[in-house]
């Protein structure tokens, strides 16, 4: 019975994923931020249903891995979308390079988006949407990485990978036309995902974290 519950759970998430997926990418629909939350929210609860209801405790450690390994994937599917395709975002490939959509000026973007709502030219809306949403975009980096790849537990090695992936994402952008390359996005990005990180190692979810891929045991002698 628990073994036909996991399985139709499975197949609801699985569902749920298609929709998300047809809604997110069909250019009828604009899904914004709070939507998409709730989408993220109900698969992750299905697929932790699907992974672990009924299981003993030895065979959810096993299992650990796997489910979360499935959230990145989907996380990374959603970080995509929003970053090239999401129709909330204005974004689509253009295939024109937008060099006039570039700054290299640290914090420039910032100050202008605060100075336009201290004038009044844009909505509080807005203005958490942008930098809100640019400290929150890779945020679960800080989580994942160091859950699934022992190497990044390391502050270096993590910050180095995500310079040079938000930095190829920046570049992609204007490149392709789906964005700007904006060196605020980086700092905003990068903070977002540095203080998810440090918030798991000086805490105890550091232990939950680690315990995603565990070292591996060596024999002795």
């Amino acid at each position: 019975m628990k073994t036909l519950f996991r399985n139709a759970v499975a197949v609801l998430a699985a569902a749920v994923f298609c929709l998300n997926l047809y809604i997110e990418l069909a250019p009828q629909y604009v899904v914004h931020p709070p939507v998409k939350l709730v989408f993220a929210a109900v698969f992750a609860g299905l697929l932790w249903l699907a992974f672990f209801f009924g299981l003993p405790k030895g065979a959810r450690a096993k299992r650990r891995r796997d489910y979360v390994m499935l959230l990145f994937w989907y996380y990374l599917w959603v970080l995509a979308n929003v970053l090239f395709f999401d129709n909330a975002f204005g974004r689509g490939f253009t295939g024109h390079l937008a060099l006039d959509a570039v700054n290299l000026e640290p914090l420039r973007t910032i100050r202008n988006y605060i100075s336009a709502y201290g004038y009044g030219n844009i909505s509080l809306y807005l203005v958490v949407l942008n930098l809100a949403g640019n400290l929150a975009a890779f945020a679960p980096m800080g989580f994942f990485l160091p859950a699934l790849f022992r190497w990044q537990r390391s502050i270096f090695f993590f910050t180095a990978t995500l310079v040079q992936g938000i930095t190829a994402v920046e570049v992609l952008q204007v490149y392709s036309g789906a964005g700007s390359c904006d060196v605020d996005d980086l700092i905003l990005n990068l903070a977002g995902a540095l203080l998810v990180f440090a918030v798991c190692r000086i805490t105890p979810l550091w232990k939950r974290v680690c315990a995603v891929t565990p070292r591996e045991k060596t024999g002795g002698g």
